[in-house]
């Protein structure tokens, strides 16, 4: 797009990039992965100061009127399910979720309740081989009959029916489990995301580039995260425009493919 040749509207694509503050060594952490945005705005703000006359001759008529600025607005709409934007929905820092492959063979297990679910202590755990008998190995109580088991989070539920083991009475289990590696999310460990945000990006209409640098921001989540939602859930993000030290402006638009 040349400076001769204007576009008759504005229609954005692009996506957007992060670069977090790790609060924890005080330092930026790099830009990683584009994400998927469904929005990025930038929304200066101003306050209107009016002085209103009263006089008679013209009461209710502005003597006066200034413009003042007011900081900057950024809301980011993030539809990618990255571990880094769930984090910064639930206000959390993302740590390793971690377990080694393993099995054992009949050991003690004691039912301290009944009718509640209570952890095995180990996750992804295999139906086949899975196994529970009474302490003596003399009698093996029946899966869905005497007891559940939730596979994935590796908790057992002993029924209180006959034939099942009593509270507090000692059983046997044989079992066997995959490893994982996967991520937690510990919430409401962090108020604020401090970061650095950038867009690129084109003008649909004409293809011309676009690009938006934030130099630094803060922003928090404060919309609901509905897991059961009937339609796509996004993260959104919203806070002020800082204009760090060393800048004399809170952020940079350009526009690389228009010639002087």
């Amino acid at each position: 797009m040349s400076a001769t040749n204007t576009a008759r509207a504005i229609l954005g694509a692009g996506l957007v990039t992060l670069n977090l503050w790790d609060t924890t060594r005080q330092v930026y952490t790099g830009f990683g992965d584009p994400l998927d945005a469904d929005k990025f705005e930038i929304k200066p703000n101003f306050e209107e100061k009016i002085s209103e006359s009263r006089s008679h001759l013209d009461y209710g008529q502005a003597r006066a009127s200034v413009v003042l600025p007011k900081p900057t607005e950024l809301t980011i709409e993030l539809s990618a399910a990255s571990m880094e934007a769930m984090a910064m929905q639930f206000q959390g820092i993302v740590q390793a979720l971690t377990q080694s492959a393993g099995n054992q063979n009949a050991t003690d297990f004691t039912v301290t309740s009944l009718g509640v679910w209570l952890s095995f202590g180990k996750r992804n755990l295999h139906s086949e081989g899975f196994s529970i008998t009474n302490e003596g190995a003399t009698t093996t109580f029946v899966l869905g009959q005497h007891y559940e088991v939730n596979w994935m989070r590796g908790e057992i539920r002993f029924l209180a029916v006959d034939g099942a083991p009593a509270k507090d009475e000692k059983v046997k289990i044989a079992a066997s489990w995959s490893a994982v590696d996967g991520k937690k999310i510990l919430g409401g460990r962090v108020t604020q995301v401090r970061c650095q945000a950038r867009f690129d990006g084109q003008n649909m209409v004409d293809g011309s580039p676009m690009e938006a640098d934030v130099w630094e921001c803060v922003l928090g989540a404060n919309n609901g995260f509905d897991f059961l939602g009937g339609d796509f859930s996004p993260t959104t993000l919203t806070g002020k425009i800082v204009t760090p030290k060393g800048k004399t402006e809170g952020y940079e638009i350009r526009f690389p493919g228009v010639t002087a």
